[in-house]
């Protein structure tokens, strides 16, 4: 018992954590049907950008709150795009490194959203704004039916789980992709790339 204790209290704190998502809807695919495919072989090379189409940037989403957003509305930010979802411990414990990160680097130009999708949230917007609550989590949260998390995830060819998260310039590309969350290393590879966006002078 105590073994297991301690084993269970190891992989949290080093482990890369992450959970099976629902998988993103789109028109040729079912959704609620979990799935854990590895990248295509197309996928992006380790380290390379990827840039988002206007197209995606400009599509209006809308937020918990009932307010809706575009990408570029932020084009003179750099922002960081997180899926995650209430029922997931990985997400659960990322949460207040991105809440750190939202303040430290808010005044340099940092914008951090959360995209809640309905698929993994059984269409329940009420929970997931109680969670956020209960978490003062201070930035928006995208209510999102795979308009945004799809496009996203297949842009670099990811698998179907969460959290991931996605650091995108000032000029709409992704610079830096984070599928799942290590305690020990994600929100310093973070905070790595964050800093190395918002450095970036010539893309303002």
């Amino acid at each position: 018992m105590v073994l297991t204790l301690i084993a269970v209290g190891l992989i949290s704190t080093f482990g890369l954590s992450s959970c099976n998502s629902n998988e993103v809807a789109t028109t040729n695919a079912p959704a609620n049907r979990v799935t854990n495919t590895p990248p295509s072989k197309n996928a992006p090379p380790p380290g390379a950008s990827v840039t988002l189409p206007q197209e995606l940037r400009d599509t209006k989403v809308q937020t918990l709150d009932g307010d809706s957003l575009k990408l570029s509305d932020f084009a003179d930010k750099v922002v960081v795009l997180n899926i995650w979802a209430t029922w997931c411990g990985p997400c659960r414990l990322e949460m207040p490194e991105l809440v750190k990160m939202s303040n430290e680097y808010k005044s340099r130009g940092l914008v951090v959203l959360g995209i809640a999708t309905t698929y993994n949230e059984h269409n329940d917007p009420a929970h997931v704004k109680e969670y956020v609550q209960s978490q003062n989590i201070p930035y928006k949260i995208i209510w999102d039916d795979g308009t945004l998390a799809g496009p996203l995830m297949q842009a670099v060819q990811a698998r179907s789980v969460i959290p991931q998260s996605f650091v995108i310039s000032r000029d709409g590309r992704i610079v830096k992709h984070f599928t799942g969350f290590g305690a020990l290393s994600t929100p310093q590879l973070m905070r790595l790339a964050i800093e190395e966006a918002l450095n970036d002078k010539g893309k303002a």
